[in-house]
């Protein structure tokens, strides 16, 4: 087994196509957005960590969605593929995707991806991987930091899987102009 924590970060470069992320940008400015929150287990309670610096978050649909998402589930099996762990050959399901939008000066702050919320008791699990989508690259700041300081340099279509757990925190720098579009899933 690899002990080297990157080896586990695998971006697919172009694996959604120009024309298909362009379509979901312009649907995705028709639907309803709200501000981002992060769950403090201690308090119980959602907030906003950044305040206003948070990005946008939408649950909503696109036409584009169902292809996205068939596409991330061959996405994954090719990430199942290349970390060739022998006790681990398959995934329970993934989320629907989640649409985020970065105007300018927001960001997503420090966290990593050990979620509860999607688990509402008809799913059960825990997420095990995040999937992270780029839709657009006509924007300036927006840096995806993985750990304290490792940038992952990411493009219209490209797809980064890791895994969701404590040893991958991971931040969205602020975005200095323009919009930056993603979408996220999560494996369990």
């Amino acid at each position: 087994m690899n002990t080297d924590l990157k080896y586990y970060i695998k971006q697919f470069d172009n694996f959604i196509e120009k024309d298909i992320c362009e379509k979901t940008i312009e649907e995705m400015k028709k639907i309803e957005f709200h501000q981002h929150t992060f769950y403090n287990v201690e308090t119980g309670t959602n907030s906003a960590v950044l305040g206003s610096k948070e990005l946008s978050v939408s649950w909503g649909e696109v036409s584009t969605q169902k292809l996205i998402t068939e596409k991330l589930k061959n996405c994954i099996k090719d990430y199942i593929e290349y970390i060739n762990m022998p006790w681990f050959k398959s995934f329970q399901a993934y989320s629907i995707i989640r649409f985020n939008k970065y105007d300018e000066n927001t960001e997503m702050a420090l966290h990593c991806d050990h979620i509860h919320s999607m688990f509402d008791g008809k799913r059960k699990g825990i997420p095990i991987l995040s999937v992270l989508g780029i839709l657009n690259n006509n924007y300036e700041g927006g840096e995806f930091i993985m750990f304290d300081n490792y940038k992952i340099n990411l493009k219209i279509g490209d797809v980064l899987i890791f895994p969701s757990i404590f040893l991958y925190p991971h931040k969205v720098k602020s975005v200095n102009k323009g919009t930056r579009y993603s979408f996220i899933s999560w494996v369990w």
